[in-house]
Parts: C-alpha cells; structure tokens; sequence
C-alpha cells in the first residue's frame, strides 16, 4: 500500500509541475532577424501545407463540400479571399511551448475570436497529434476541429509582407490569450498563448509567386526559430 500511494503521490506530483509550470514555460529564444523570412508563429509540427487558389477548395475533410480560407480563419477583407498562397498548420501538443511568436515584423491586428460555425463547442485535436505519430497521411485526415473550433486571427503587415496567423482552440482550452493588438511588434515577439492543447496556422498571401516554402508536413518547428518561408526578391 505504501509503494501504490509512492506512486500515486508521484503522479500526481508530475502533472502538477507539468500544468503548472512546464506548459506554461516560456523560454528565452534568440531570434535571427531577417526582413525575407517568414517564421513560425509556433512549436509544433506541420500537419498540412496547402497551395491557396482563389475559388478552389483547400481540404476534403467532408467529402462533396468546398472548404475555403474563410472557413479556417477570420479575414479582415474581401480581397484576401482572392488572393493565391500558402497555408501552414502547425499543431501544438501537451508538451510544446504554448506561447504563439510574430512570424514578421509589422503592425499586429486582432481581427476577431469567436466560434466559425454556430456550434459553440470544440472537438478533440486528438486525430492531427494520431495521424502525426503514426504516420497517417493526409495528417488533416478526420480532424473536424479545424472547421469548428473556437479561434483568434490577426494580422500581422509591413511594408513587404500582409500575413494572417490564427489560433485555434483544442476541446482541453482554458483560454486563447492575446498580448500584443494594434502595434508595431518585432519579429520573433509573443503576441500570445493558447492554454492546453492547440494549432496555429498561418497565410501567406503570394500574388507575385516569389514565396519560397523551406519546410514540410510532419516536421518539427519552433517558434521565431524555424524559417516557414522565404521572399525571394
């Protein structure tokens, strides 16, 4: 009895110092400034890359239906959804940093946190952090909380670049926290954090076609680490 309290004392002990101190752990990083690159906006690992064509639908989750950009996350303008791009999913499991990083430098603009459907729930992010592991690809594969789970988009914009960064909420969510809205914020800074398990994915317009993608699905990223992106001029 003794050694079956030991261990559930030491159980209890590890989920403590991982709710409360690890998840939230927010490292210092050193950030490789560079006006040409894109950076993760967050730890993870890719669990979809997709070309953004205006009109043409980016995921076959549901089999029959057109899912489009303005499904996924909060656009600030009509434009955008005939822009061409890159979309990056990035998604954040118990034991990645939880806190989000500007991918650019600019001028960061919350645009909305709500539900996208009017289902006020979230699902499991369970089936991308499964497919990931095992290897299943299409890594999207059954993952429904992309289409309806509480998220935060901003913009973040600068001379040069106009991209879009939205966090998504898992079923697990305490709260998506925002720290950075309407100011200049540098590339690498924490805008904000999403509490328990997560996704952030990310838009990078491309109407000149001179975005150059360096990474790929299923690898890991670390945020204002890992180079999503290039412009090439």
């Amino acid at each position: 009895m003794i050694i079956v309290g030991l261990i559930v004392l030491l159980i209890v002990i590890l989920f403590i110092v991982w709710r409360f101190w690890f998840f939230f752990r927010n490292p210092n990083r050193t950030i490789q400034y560079n006006e040409n690159y894109i950076l993760s906006p967050a730890d993870g690992f890719i669990v979809y890359i997709r070309k953004v064509i205006p009109g043409e639908d980016i995921f076959a989750i549901k089999k029959g239906r057109k899912i489009l950009l303005d499904e996924l996350m909060f656009l600030d303008d009509q434009e955008m959804l005939n822009q061409p791009g890159w979309l990056i999913g990035i998604c954040m499991g118990p034991f990645n940093v939880h806190y989000n990083r500007a991918p650019i430098e600019g001028y960061i603009t919350k645009i909305k946190h709500d539900f996208p459907t009017t289902v006020k729930s979230n699902k499991t992010m369970f089936p991308a952090l499964q497919n990931l592991f095992f290897n299943l690809y299409p890594y999207y594969e059954g993952c429904d909380y992309i289409l309806s789970n509480e998220r935060a988009s901003y913009t973040i914009s600068n001379h040069r670049f106009k991209v879009y960064v939205t966090q998504i909420a898992d079923n697990w969510i305490r709260k998506i926290v925002t720290f950075r809205n309407k100011e200049e914020i540098k590339q690498g800074d924490v805008f904000g954090l999403i509490r328990m398990g997560s996704q952030v994915d990310l838009f990078i317009p491309d109407q000149e076609k001179s975005i150059e993608i360096l990474v790929n699905e299923r690898q890991k990223v670390r945020a204002g680490i890992t180079i999503l992106a290039k412009l090439n001029d």
